[in-house]
């Protein structure tokens, strides 16, 4: 979803609030695509004060992510919170907070990149359906938190490997 704002950029008396709901259906990254199983619409205000352009608002987006362990999806709530100042005049003299403000081209505001910004910043670097989550069996691949299975996942110390060679050749 877009908005044009020119009319708040010509006139800095102007607040306008927009009822605004995101338009993507999947956060997509490089790592992979995050769907999105709830979302709502907020109201979005843009103000300009003095020579400063003003955008806030507040949402909940909830995306299923992968559990670390056993790739079960986890809802995962992002609670976002959006307020930015910036000089929109700036852009030519190259001020250092316009390079991190990639949601505007113009006039025109990106609302949806502008939420995925945000939520790309508070991603967890560890998504895990539970604390104990038992992981996936390394051998059949079964989900060891729905059940056991009868693999023999014992690794052996390597460093033991010649010793383990004797012993079998005892047993022959």
């Amino acid at each position: 979803m877009t908005i044009n704002i020119s009319e708040i950029l010509a006139n800095p008396s102007v607040v306008r609030e927009f009822r605004v709901e995101p338009s993507f259906e999947a956060l997509e990254l490089k790592q992979g695509s995050y769907p999105v199983s709830r979302k709502e619409p907020f109201v979005l205000t843009v103000s300009k004060e003095a020579d400063k352009l003003h955008v806030t608002g507040e949402t909940e987006i909830h995306l299923l992510i992968p559990c670390d362990r056993c790739l079960d999806e986890v809802d995962t709530a992002f609670p976002i919170r959006i307020d930015y100042r910036w000089n929109p005049d700036k852009e030519a003299d190259g001020a250092e907070d316009v390079d991190e403000i990639t949601f505007m081209d113009g006039c025109i505001l990106d609302v949806d990149k502008l939420i995925s910004d945000e939520i790309v910043v508070a991603l967890p670097t560890k998504v895990l359906c539970k604390e104990d989550c038992k992981g996936l069996c390394s051998v059949c691949g079964m989900n060891l938190n729905h059940g056991t299975c009868d693999c023999d996942r014992h690794v052996a110390d390597p460093r033991m490997a010649a010793i383990q060679d004797i012993f079998r050749s005892f047993n022959q």
